[in-house]
């Protein structure tokens, strides 16, 4: 299959041009923040785009047009809290709603007829209408290219609690939405389509990848497979030791040492990642430390 290459300037072009054949859909929110304008507290609710960062501390971001003024002035207030609604696949009447800018004072919520929750952790509301609810105390802010992106710490959540007792394929199946893309209609509207998970598939894992997933290093990836017998004690001590080594050098970029280990790591690991165990076995026979 071939490839068709693209300069920066003909990426832009294909985005004006609505093709979003290069972008996958995005994690949508309903980002509520508090207008400090007002002395009733006016709350906005806007569609957003999120961004997973971090899980200890749980920590989020998201992105917003420097021109959406009322909820860039509010999370640039001293000590700003937001929360994040994640809707689902019976709110997309409010989801467009929301995507609109409307004139400072007025409340996308009322709008949109969203029913409003008293948050614990902050002083902005949640949404009753969303199954999940981030509270979240406003970290960090960073311009870049024409948006504010607010990196968020939650502080607390509250779920649906029938949330709590479906199926994963279950769950992703009623939200959260994702931003896909926007069409234009045959009279000339655009129209905002988003997307859900359907079908999941279950990637190989054990032993073709650590039992602990992302959160699993090599060495215990190894250790795991000696102990499930998938190799000797005598080979595990063979291959950490290459390990130790390929460690010591790293830094030598000009060291044939160097290049012999990453070609010998690099040909194990992919006979293990492909389930290839006698010709593991016979690899590891073969070769020495140096």
């Amino acid at each position: 299959m071939a490839k068709v290459y693209l300069t920066e300037t003909e990426l832009e072009t294909l985005y004006e041009a609505e093709c979003y054949t290069l972008g996958a859909p995005m994690p949508q929110v309903l980002l509520v923040t508090a207008d400090p304008s007002f002395e009733d507290g006016s709350i906005s609710v806007r569609t957003a785009t999120l961004t997973p960062l971090s899980w200890g501390p749980y920590t989020k971001a998201v992105s917003v047009p420097l021109d959406d003024e009322k909820v860039v002035r509010a999370l640039r207030e001293p000590r700003a809290q937001c929360v994040l609604g994640l809707p689902s696949r019976g709110m997309l009447r409010q989801i467009t709603i929301c995507a609109q800018r409307l004139p400072p004072g007025i409340s996308e919520a009322d709008i949109a007829r969203l029913t409003m929750l008293k948050s614990l952790y902050v002083d902005v509301p949640g949404i009753a209408d969303c199954p999940v609810n981030f509270e979240c105390a406003v970290e960090h802010l960073e311009t870049y290219h024409g948006h504010l992106v607010a990196f968020l710490r939650v502080v607390g959540a509250s779920v649906d609690d029938r949330m709590l007792f479906l199926e994963r394929d279950e769950i992703v199946s009623i939200f959260p939405t994702n931003a896909a893309d926007q069409i234009v209609d045959r009279g000339g509207a655009v129209k905002t389509r988003v997307s859900l998970l359907s079908d999941l598939f279950l990637c190989p894992t054990f032993p073709v990848a650590p039992k602990q997933g992302w959160y699993g290093t090599f060495e215990i990836w190894m250790r795991d497979l000696a102990d499930q017998g998938y190799m000797s004690g005598a080979e595990h001590d063979q291959v950490m030791a290459w390990h130790g080594r390929w460690q010591e050098v790293f830094a030598d970029l000009g060291s044939a040492e160097r290049a012999e280990l990453r070609d010998t790591l690099t040909e194990l690991i992919r006979l293990i990642a492909r389930r290839r165990w006698p010709e593991v076995h016979a690899f590891l026979s073969g070769r020495s430390l140096g």
